[in-house]
């Protein structure tokens, strides 16, 4: 089947308009779904987000259940009390030491040019250490509070 021009240029306009048609209707469709889609998007960044603090939330109870279990524990409890509140029992000596001189950190940058000796023999300094504090005083201990 031949077609004249004027036939050709009539069916190929026609079947122009069914693309531009189809094309103008991608479009629109497009631009409709533009915005859900970035909505859903941030939906799932969010939650993303939410998944993270729940994992760190779940750590976060397992921990204070552990210290929980820890503190149904005698044991733990004396420990505790003893260290945080200086609690003794009667006839232990305490010994409280404060450390009230300010001491400047070493540099770790600075490196010494000669290697220094010391004239004290350590072990003989352990030993009289050891000695010293293994010796029972007659003096009786008293502590006062301090205002």
């Amino acid at each position: 089947m031949r077609w004249t021009l004027n036939e050709f240029i009539e069916r190929e306009i026609e079947r122009s308009g069914v693309v531009i048609t189809a094309v103008i209707i991608a479009g629109a469709a497009l631009v409709n779904l533009v915005q859900p889609i970035q909505i859903w998007f941030e939906q799932q960044l969010q939650l993303s987000d939410l998944h993270s603090e729940v994992s760190a939330a779940k750590a976060t109870l397992v921990e204070a259940q552990a210290d929980l279990a820890r503190w149904k524990d005698r044991a733990y409890i004396e420990t505790q009390a003893r260290q945080r509140l200086m609690y003794v029992y009667p006839g232990d000596i305490s010994y409280l030491i404060v450390n009230d001189v300010d001491a400047k950190p070493a540099k770790s940058n600075e490196v010494a040019s000669t290697v220094q000796t010391t004239d004290i023999n350590w072990v003989d300094a352990f030993l009289q250490s050891y000695a010293f504090a293994a010796t029972v005083s007659t003096e009786p201990v008293t502590t006062e509070p301090t205002k």
